[in-house]
């Protein structure tokens, strides 16, 4: 019997909601199950000396609005329920 994939995510992280939404239809379609182990990402940044991506490409021209357009792609895609950006994000989550 192989193992479960392990889906580690932040309660904080709009990337980690997103995955969540789609890992059903992974699940339906593979027979797969997986296991949720809950992080903390601003620790793992800091335990390999790294920031997040909103923090290092915060310069990039026109990186948010590709990030948006990509997510709404994926809104669209798996069929997410109403989203919405949290006005507060990035949030410290240590």
């Amino acid at each position: 019997m192989s193992a479960s994939p392990q889906f580690l995510f932040d309660f904080g992280s709009p990337n980690a909601f997103l995955s969540h939404e789609a890992i059903p239809a992974i699940e339906a379609r593979t027979g797969v199950k997986f296991d949720y182990v809950p992080v903390l990402l601003g620790g793992i940044f800091k335990a390999t000396n790294n920031r997040s991506p909103a923090e290092t490409y915060a310069g990039v021209k026109n990186k948010r609005e590709f990030h948006q357009l990509e997510t709404e792609r994926f809104l669209r895609r798996f069929k997410v329920k109403p989203y919405a950006w949290n006005p507060n994000f990035p949030v410290n989550t240590l």
